[in-house]
Order: C-alpha cells, then structure tokens, then sequence
C-alpha cells in the first residue's frame, strides 16, 4: 500500500475541502461541486456611456446616470442629461430628466440590471410652450423599453454608506497568535488535539484533523510531513524538520528537498508573517508609512508610532516589534492609511481602512442582498447524517443545530429547519421529507455569532405566493461581515471541528467553513471578494481546507478554493475511498446557482437572462449601421440605438434642471441652445458629480478587467493570489 502521490494534486484519502458546506452539498448532498461558470455565459458587462438611439428620423443621447438614491437596493432613482436631435439636419436641444427604476443585481458580474424605467420631470434648456410636451413625447419614444445594463461600480459610486441600511456584526478583535520567520516556513495547524489513525498494512498513522498530510511511524517514532512534492522528517511534532533521505514503507517516495522551511506546528488559529530576511521598507509619499515589501503578508511600518501594522481577515493589529505583542488597532490606525494612494501595490488594504471610499464600497457590496424566486414544487433537499442525527443547542435560545451532518439543520419545537444553498426549507422530522418554507421562526435571527449556525441569520424570506418563495442572502451567508465601518472575514470565533472515528465507512473530520484566521484571508476590491490561500498554510491554503464528506456516498473533496460575498470557486477532486478513484473539475457557483434551471426564476439568473431578452424588448451585444460600436439595443417599438462617442463632450444634470458641460477640465451650462460660462455657484455640485463619475468608470474599468484575467481573479487551482514580491522562495 503506498500512501501520497506527487505534486499538489495528489493526496492521501481523508482529507477535506476547503469549500464551505453551503457549495459542496448539492441537491442530493453528492459532493460534487454544483454551478455554474459565471464568466462562461458570456453575461454582457456595462457598455460605456453616453448611449445612442435612433428612430430614423430623430436622434436621442443619453449620457450616463446620476444617482440621487437606491431605496433598499431595490429602487434607484436620479437624473440624467440627454441631447435630442428631433429630425436630420437640425442642431440638437438638450434637456434633463428624472427617473425611477426597479433594480436587479448580477453581483457575480458587478452589473445592476435598471428594470420598468420610469422617466419624469422632462425638462428642455431651449424649448418653447409649443414644443416642451412634443419633444418630451418625442424622447419617450426614444428611450429603450428594454432594461438598461449599468455597472455596479458605477452606481455605488454615488451612494453612501450612511444612506442605507446595513447590519453590523459583533466579532471579535482579540489578535489570533502571529507567527513571524525571517527565512521560508510554513504553518502547520491541528484543529484541535490531532487524531491519529492508524493505516492498514503499515506501521504508519495518519493526522485526521489538519489539511498537512502528516504521518508518524510507529516503528521509529518520527514524522513525516509531506511539503509540496517533498518529504520532511522530524523526531518530535513540534520539533525540527529536516529534508526526509529514507520513507517508512507505506509512503511514495517525492522529489528530493534541497532543504527545508521552518515548519511550525500550532493547535489554534493562527496567522504567519514570512519576510525574506530583515523587513525592507519602502515610504508611502506624503506620510509617515512604510509598505514593508518583501512579504507577501499586508504589513506597514509607522515611523510617527514606531509600530507595525499587520492586516489579517479584515482587521488591523499593532507592535512595536514584529515578535509581538499584538494589539488590535482597527479602530485607532494613524490618519496616513487614508493617503495610501489608489495606485499603490497595496491599495487594496484601503478597504479595510475605516473612513475611506474603498471601505464604503465594500460596505456597500457586503449590504446588497443577492435574490431568488424559488419555485416551490420543484426545489428539493435531502440531508444526511454521520450516523443518528445529534442536536446541540444553540447558547441564548431555544435551538439546537444537528452538529453531524455538513448541512444547516435547525430543532425549533417540534420541526426542523434546513437552509441549503441559501432557501429555507422545513420538515417534522430530521431525515425529511423537506419543503421549501415561507416563514421561519424569528428566534432564528437571534443565533449569536458564537454559534457556527450563525451564518444563517443573513439568509432571509422576502415574500411569498402559493407556488414561490423569494428569498435572499447578504454576504454574512458566506462569512463576510461588515463591523467597524469595513468589511472583515469571519466573526473571530473558534468553532470545534466534527470528528467522528468508526461512525462511518471512512474516518470523518470537517472543520468550520468560516473560520477567521489561518488562511490568509484577504479582500479584493476590484471584485468584491474575500479570498483564502496562502502557500504557507499548506496544500489548501489554510487549516479549515479539509473534508466535506459525503455520508450517503463515502466520498472526500479536496482542493483550492477562494470565496466572497458572490459564493466562490473551486479548483478540486473528489476521491471515494470505496472505490479508490478520483474525479477532477473547476467550479463557479453561488448558491441559486446552483439550482438549475426551472428552479430558480428570479434574481442572479434572471437578471442575466434580462440582459438578452425582455417583454418590452431585446438587448445584445454588436454594431449598428451607425457605426458605433456596443450594446446595440432593439425596443418593443421598433427602435435602435448603440453606444455613442458624442461630440458634445461630458454633459451631466443639475438637481435644477440644468444641463452642464465639463469639456477638457473647463464647465459650461447649456442656455438657449448656446454653452456658456457657468455659474460659480454650481460648480462644486457638478465637481462632486464628475468625480464620482469618474470614480465609477474608473472601479468599473477594474472590475472588468479582473473578471476579463480569469473570471475576477482566480488563478492556478482555483485560489485568488495576492501580489507578490519578486524572488519569493516556497
């Protein structure tokens, strides 16, 4: 029997998935990874402004969206400005309209679908009694009765936090233990006391509850710790590993180690800072920060508090010396973070720098709620049990969660509550059969961050009719929460792992899907994601990567995964121990998703089916005879239009009704047909418009690049990578 292959792709059985349990179960709870690639439909993204349309005759462009408000991310309302050439040949007149829409948010895609536009308040800079209400009519006709495609981006660039509702979460800030090395090492977590298991037909043992593959023989009593395609050997666990010249029968030999990392063993969360060789600082211009730059870590030197400021999951902690001891500074960081420019390599910690507008657009992405319409009928759900179904309560209530099963199964009374892939479903007894519910009891919402059920409370019921059930989940569904202004990963609790050893066919282990610290895990703005992975904890990126197990079948999942608010994605294998064999597969999915079709109506997919074809008209991308290049747009009425460069430069709507210019930095209002000189007065209105304008381009712009480079950033096995220093070893 030899145990461990080759290669990060090859590993012994037991050994679990890092992917949360809200994506590996599927219908049937079979531990393939079901979704869809999001990227892969080909869902159009915002085509630019300003948008050009056309009868034949008359001529309408609309320039690109203010935003006054968006009504519980359900109704945005604003302004925008348009140029009207009523009929060939004659100038154009320009005006201002309000409007009012219903909004549908492809989260996955950064786009807001802009639905059963209401248009209002028409007003012309240069019209007459006689000819207001014919060119109003006129821009009616005109403007697309199909819905409008706008970038997420774009949008949140004109809101503010402190103008929605948002939930914050009570976690914990206490520092996790911080492990510095100055050479290459790696950070070996056991979730828990370890669990050794013996391995038939060897005098080996196998570690059950870390994602290392650790083995310990006992004929000579030393362990084996496999590190990438190499094997190190230590005579104690928590001792010195050197590169392994001889395995114990049982192990397939590996590439011989030149030498070996530091490798340090914890049995907590933890978090490792590696630098090569003593920190080397690099100035932040204008302030007093340091970027420290040969770490892969997020880590700044403040010479004003002669501290160190290191950022895991979310939140910012402080030493004067990198061996500790930490303290957490998230809420009294130095007013220089806040300068930390948008171009810096690491800008992206600007989303976990309270105040700024980085960390307002996180907020804001972490508040929207991603929606479904369930069909009722049609939705099922099967759960299945380790052995008999064991109910732990839930401290402050009157719950119980069933703590053997990979599924989000709930005692309240005498029925069971089950949340799977983000739809509530209920049942009186544990093992079903399961319906989808409408309501659920509201003591739900009052589980405690403490409790690893807590992630449940942000999956909610909107409304319901006899055959659907909308429903709906906020980024805390996957562990990403918002507290103290930002963004952060994981509620800071430690929740034990299940382990269960001759209960099943196979040994079982699974550790929390949440967990906060030893990961690596860090936000990336330009995709609204909070990613996990780190080479230096190990072949899965953290110590939580590990089984989803499969009761019904015996099957394992492993691999690489990163997550965020959208759900995740997956790069892994399933192994069976029954019949030894393994399957292989890349995976996107959020959790309605993962439904298929004829299942889910409304939300994500409907959104992106809206993009091609609605009642009122159809959109697609291509060319018009105009030669424009875009989204060409076909209404209900037998209009055309497409994405327009106009000459008339960069116009927006003042709240008055103005019609402003802002051509090569210089303003001009529109007034009888003529540009000129605007008023000083509204300037700085228009000023605090153009930026945020070009803010939104700016971020969009981002945004499609990431998802442009491999489906917003995922690369490799499926795990999002931060920028890296040049030369980093291991």
């Amino acid at each position: 029997m030899t145990l461990g292959a080759s290669g990060m792709g090859s590993h012994t059985q037991g050994m679990k998935h890092p992917i949360s349990n809200h994506l590996t179960q599927v219908l049937a709870l079979t531990i393939a990874i079901c979704g869809i690639n999001l990227r892969a439909q080909g869902s159009p993204s915002d085509p630019g402004w300003p948008r050009y349309y056309t009868n034949g005759t008359a001529d309408l462009v609309v320039y690109q969206p203010q935003v006054d408000a968006w009504n519980d991310f359900k109704i945005l309302t604003g302004r925008c400005a348009f140029a009207l050439t009523p009929e060939r040949g004659r100038e154009p007149v320009y005006g201002t309209f309000g409007f009012a829409a219903d909004t549908l948010v492809d989260a996955d895609q950064k786009v807001v679908l802009l639905r059963n536009v209401r248009a209002s308040d028409m007003r012309f800079q240069s019209a007459s009694n006689g000819t207001t209400a014919q060119w109003a009519e006129l821009t009616r006709q005109l403007l697309p009765s199909s819905a409008l495609v706008v970038s997420l981006d774009r949008v949140l660039a004109f809101v503010h936090a402190r103008e929605t509702s948002h939930r914050e979460a009570r976690v914990l800030t206490e520092p996790p233990p911080i492990y510095v090395s100055a050479q290459p090492a790696v950070l070996v977590i056991v979730d828990g006391d370890p669990v050794m298991l013996d391995v038939e037909k060897t005098s080996l043992r196998r570690m059950l509850n870390t994602n290392w593959e650790i083995f310990e023989d006992r004929l000579t009593n030393r362990y084996y710790l496999r590190n990438g395609k190499s094997w190190l050997t230590a005579a104690d666990l928590h001792g010195t590993y050197l590169p392994a010249t001889a395995l114990p029968p049982g192990l397939e030999a590996g590439e011989p180690a030149v030498s070996a990392p530091r490798v340090i063993v914890v049995g907590k969360p933890s978090e490792l800072i590696v630098t090569e060789g003593s920190p080397k600082l690099s100035a932040v211009a204008g302030t007093q920060l340091s970027s420290v730059t040969n770490t892969d870590s997020d880590l700044f030197f403040h010479a004003g508090t002669r501290s160190y400021y290191y950022l895991a999951s979310g939140r910012w902690f402080r030493a004067q010396s990198l061996q500790g001891p930490w303290q957490y500074a998230s809420t009294s960081l130095p007013w220089e973070f806040k300068g930390i420019p948008p171009d810096h390599p690491k800008a992206h910690v600007l989303a976990a720098v309270p105040g700024t507008r980085e960390a307002e657009d996180a907020v804001l992405l972490a508040a929207i709620p991603r929606t479904a319409e369930i069909n009722r009928k049609e939705a099922k759900a099967e759960v299945q049990y380790v052995g008999t179904p064991q109910f732990v309560p839930i401290q402050g209530t009157t719950i119980a969660y069933a703590k053997n099963t990979p599924n989000d199964v709930l005692r309240i009374g005498d029925l069971y509550y089950l949340c799977f892939q983000g739809v509530w479903f209920v049942s009186a007894g544990t093992n079903g059969p399961w319906e989808v519910t409408a309501k659920i009891p509201q003591e739900i919402y009052s589980i405690p961050e403490s409790s690893p059920k807590y992630n449940v409370t942000y999956v909610r019921i909107y409304e319901s009719t006899p055959t659907t059930v909308v429903v709906g989940y906020t980024p805390g569904y996957y562990g990403t929460y918002i507290s103290g202004g930002v963004v952060v990963w994981g509620t800071g609790y430690y929740y034990p792992p299940y382990v269960a050893v001759g209960v099943a066919t196979v040994p079982v282990y699974w550790g929390a899907s949440c967990y906060t610290y030893g990961a690596s895990a860090w936000y990336n703005p330009a995709t609204g994601v909070y990613a996990r992975g780190g080479a230096v904890y190990g072949p899965y990126g953290g110590y939580g990567a590990a089984a989803a197990y499969n009761p019904r079948t015996g099957t394992y999942a492993q691999g690489a995964a990163a997550w965020g608010p959208n759900g995740g994605a997956a790069a892994g294998r399933t192994y069976n121990p029954t019949t030894g064999t393994y399957s292989a597969g890349y995976k996107a999915a959020n959790p309605y998703g993962s439904w298929g079709q004829g299942v889910v109506t409304n939300g994500t997919n409907s959104a992106r089916g809206a993009y091609e074809s609605t009642a009122r008209g159809t959109v697609a991308a291509g060319q018009t005879s105009k030669g424009g290049a875009g989204v060409a747009v076909e209404g209900a009425g037998g209009n055309s239009g497409y994405l327009a460069k106009s000459g008339s430069g960069d116009l927006y709507a003042g709240a008055n009704g103005n019609v402003y210019k802002r051509d090569n930095g210089q303003w001009y209002q529109n007034q009888n047909g003529s540009w000129d000189a605007m008023d000083k007065n509204d300037l700085n209105a228009q000023r605090q418009q153009a930026a945020a304008r070009d803010a939104g381009s700016r971020k969009s712009q981002l945004s499609e690049n990431a998802r442009a480079n491999g489906g917003g950033g995922f690369r490799g096995q499926g795990v999002e990578q931060r920028p890296r220093f040049q030369g980093r070893r291991r």
